[in-house]
């Protein structure tokens, strides 16, 4: 491994600093565009010489004593075996490294290799060995392969290397496989551009596999180059791999470079600029623009393809127009495009306009029934939807007593006051759909909204939650009855709405209770009738007053029936009439006497008032009514 150090440090003084280049125009008029050694083409930027290639690092030697020719790299000799200006890489032959035993372990025979891929005097390292086209590969049962390389354009050193091993021909499971017995593979570092490798044994001079394998070997080559066999380890025949080398032009971007447009490499027009890619190094590549083809460093160096003249998209019996930089398909006039079975091409017009008609067609067809069958749904669906309505509300109607109420009204069909039955959309109408907006308040029994009718009469329309079925008869017959009452001092039942699970009631709309404030504030007498002050008693006043205020609570239950109404009555007119009489009272003690302490039989809150209507314990959605007081109690 001596000799590993000392090359080692050659290859450190070989490293140098690069630095900015500039590059010349063109390759001089009397330079071949492109140059043949052999039977590798040398494309400018390379050349053969100096004034025929971009610059020295770019000269590629011809060995012309040879047979072919040969290409080579001045600067360490290397066999060129083909360069690709798209691609920006060439391939060399790369020698294989080895070290060879006798049987008593001496060592006959060791090759290291050393190669530098920078061109003196020009500084930039304008060639890398590819990281990731290549791989080191050793050979061996007791080899150890090594690399000391150094990177130019990071300035930094780097070593790898892998083990081979085996005790017998049969430890090798497969050919082809470098796995690390008998044969092993590394990848190598990015941006390579001076590299030392060798081989040596790592046990004890192969004496152990003398018999089959005397030498151990390292090389670079390109991946997918190399496949191992166990024979290689007894004779290994091959000299040379071929081996990916990344180039680029300078040491700048296309950004940078674009600058000095005198030292700008692509000339061509229609090319293009590309950045060498991460891992390759500095310096940039020209290419020809999409639809071009031939020498993007060469003025004048890119020229169009004629895409028709080659393998195209155009369909069969197509004419195929080339223009600089692509090309257009089109059928021949009375041809259009169309299909004969599954296949694309030009047929005749009226063939195409046949099948094109039938398509639409076909597709207008389809589209009308797909529409039709959606409105049909729609009709459908909002027919069955009104009908269920339509059922829902006369279901409604009938089990909230409409037959009834019907038949009541055609008795007294000569009665101006008579109920009205609305429809549930009148009230809809009224109330703008029971908006919230129209609450005048709201109980456990249910809620009353403000309502605006067709004829502009504003009404209470009472929206119940509640209701018992088994007193439909009273019910309607209460509201026939209430409808006919017309007093000042009594809100006035104008109809009812049945098509709903529970009955609306519809009352007159008052801004303000009078007997509820009189009994509050001890002015009964004024809203008594005169005739009957004249007539009555102060002690009756009170009875029947008291008899009102029962039959207004608001729980049914609480409120007296009609038999327990008149037999009250009934025992008022069989008491002394006159006893009163003889007694002078004074108009203030009478106001003072009817002025009795009667409990609240309408609760008043925020402008709102809510009392009691009918007496039925079945339908109590006439025993509470809320309006608006318009204002103060």
């Amino acid at each position: 491994m001596g000799v590993v150090v000392l090359l080692a440090a050659v290859l450190m003084a070989a490293a140098t600093q690069t630095e900015t280049q500039s590059l010349p125009i063109h390759p001089k008029p009397e330079c071949p565009t492109i140059t043949k050694c052999g039977s590798v083409n040398i494309p400018f930027p390379f050349g053969t010489t100096e004034d025929c290639s971009l610059d020295t690092s770019f000269i590629i030697g011809c060995n012309k004593t040879s047979s072919p020719h040969t290409p080579f790299l001045p600067a360490n000799n290397l066999t060129v075996l083909n360069i690709s200006l798209n691609d920006g890489e060439l391939r060399v032959a790369w020698p294989v490294a080895s070290d060879c035993y006798g049987n008593n372990g001496t060592q006959v025979s060791e090759t290291p290799q050393l190669f530098n891929l920078t061109t003196p005097p020009n500084p930039n390292p304008t060639f890398h060995l590819s990281s990731t086209r290549n791989k080191l590969i050793v050979v061996g049962c007791d080899t150890f392969g090594l690399v000391i390389g150094y990177d130019g354009t990071e300035e930094k050193n780097y070593t790898t290397g892998c083990v081979s091993l085996c005790n017998r021909l049969d430890d090798i499971v497969a050919n082809g496989s470098c796995s690390g017995v008998g044969c092993c593979q590394t990848s190598i570092p990015q941006r390579l551009s001076t590299m030392f490798y060798g081989s040596s044994s790592l046990l004890n001079n192969h004496t152990n596999v003398i018999a089959f394998n005397p030498c151990g070997y390292t090389f670079l080559a390109e991946d997918g180059a190399y496949n191992f066999t166990s024979t290689d380890l007894k004779r290994f025949e091959t000299t040379a791999f071929p081996v990916v080398v990344d180039w680029a032009v300078g040491n700048q971007t296309c950004r940078e470079a674009k600058k000095e447009e005198s030292s700008y490499a692509c000339k061509a027009d229609n090319s293009e600029c590309h950045d060498s890619p991460e891992g390759k190094g500095t310096g940039y590549l020209c290419n020809c623009s999409a639809g071009f083809q031939g020498n993007p460093y060469l003025l004048n160096g890119c020229q169009d393809v004629d895409e028709c003249m080659k393998s195209n998209n155009c369909i069969p019996g197509a004419i195929c127009s080339n223009f600089p930089g692509g090309y257009n398909c089109s059928c021949p006039q009375g041809y259009d495009e169309g299909y004969e079975g599954d296949d694309k091409r030009c047929i005749p017009i009226s063939n195409t306009n046949s099948n094109r008609e039938i398509i639409l067609i076909i597709a207008l067809s389809v589209s009308v029934s797909i529409i039709a069958i959606l409105i049909a749904s729609f009709y459908v669906y909002r027919t069955m939807k009104k009908r269920k309505l339509i059922k829902l509300k006369q279901q409604f109607f009938q089990q909230n007593g409409g037959l009834l109420l019907q038949q009541q009204i055609a008795k007294h069909r000569g009665s101006a006051e008579m109920a009205k039955v609305f429809t549930i959309e009148e009230l809809k109408e009224a109330t703008n759909n029971f908006d919230e907006g129209r609450v005048l308040g709201q109980g456990g029994q249910g809620t009353v909204y403000k309502g605006l009718l067709v004829d502009n009469r504003i009404v209470a329309i009472k929206k119940s939650r509640i209701g018992d079925p088994k007193q439909i008869e009273q019910f309607i017959n209460e509201v026939i009855l209430l409808s006919q009452i017309n007093h000042r001092n009594v809100v006035k039942l104008l109809g009812c709405c049945l098509e709903t699970e529970f009955p609306l009631l519809v009352y007159e709309f008052i801004p303000n209770v009078h007997f509820v404030s009189s009994m509050k504030e001890g002015r009964l007498l004024d809203i008594v009738d005169k005739d009957i002050i004249d007539e009555a008693t102060v002690e009756q006043l009170v009875v029947v007053a008291n008899i009102a205020k029962m039959c207004l609570r608001v729980n049914g239950e609480e409120r007296p029936t009609m038999k327990e109404v008149a037999m009250e009555l009934e025992g008022m007119i069989g008491t002394e009439k006159h006893r009163w009489e003889s007694v002078n009272l004074s108009s203030e003690e009478a106001e003072n006497l009817l002025k009795t302490t009667v409990p609240a039989i309408f609760n008043v809150e925020d402008g709102a008032v809510s009392g009691s209507g009918i007496s039925s314990s079945g339908f109590d959605s006439l025993n509470h009514i809320s309006m608006s007081l318009g204002g103060g109690r």
